[in-house]
């Protein structure tokens, strides 16, 4: 007796079949075209190449699906900014579980942008300093600065305090990088770090 087979072993693949399979396609350059990512960054100043746009376009769809299914605790994001340039980095996805962590709904956070969370010129983070996490006050240019190397090096993850809609919380924002012609991809999630580090 032959052994059944189970398509879910095959599905580690997801992303090949599904782009093999007819029709999804031309649905997938039709969600491309409605993300309008062009027109959302222009007023950034950021030109998108046709690489870059591609791919930041099917990171997007792809968390537009996730969204569909997932009801999240913590909150993807997806946030760009021009290679070589210390600049605004510009949000241009964050899941509606941001709400939850932070009171802000997702579209006040993609309006405004990462300023939400933190208003004035310093942002308070953790560092690991003689074995132990320690709160710094960073001037919030430079953490921009180092942000944008470091992340360009490989992975991200700090610990920051922010300002919500009823108080203070802390998040960990964890984060990995893409550069593409000439633009930097950012995904990441944040996630409520409160009660690991509120003293």
């Amino acid at each position: 007796m032959n052994e059944p087979t189970y398509p879910f072993y095959e599905l580690v693949e997801f992303p090949t079949i599904l782009l093999e399979t007819p029709g999804f396609q031309e649905a997938l350059d039709q969600l491309i075209v409605s993300c309008q990512l062009p027109r959302f960054l222009a007023g950034s100043g950021l030109q998108l190449e046709e690489a870059a746009e591609k791919r930041l376009s099917l990171k997007m769809v792809a968390h537009l699906l996730d969204q569909m299914t997932t009801d999240r605790v913590d909150a993807p994001y997806i946030s760009v900014w021009e290679s070589g340039r210390h600049q605004e980095v510009k949000m241009v996805y964050v899941n509606p579980a941001i709400e939850k962590i932070t009171g802000f709904t997702a579209q006040q956070v993609l309006k405004v942008g990462f300023s939400i969370f933190v208003p004035d010129d310093m942002i308070t983070r953790f560092e690991q300093k003689n074995g132990a996490m320690e709160k710094v006050d960073v001037p919030i240019e430079r953490a921009r600065q180092e942000r944008q190397r470091q992340e360009i090096a490989g992975r991200w993850e700090r610990v920051y305090e922010i300002l919500k809609k009823d108080g203070t919380a802390f998040v960990r924002d964890v984060a990995v990088i893409e550069e593409i012609g000439n633009l930097c991809i950012s995904t990441g999630t944040l996630t409520d770090a409160t009660l690991e580090f509120k003293s």
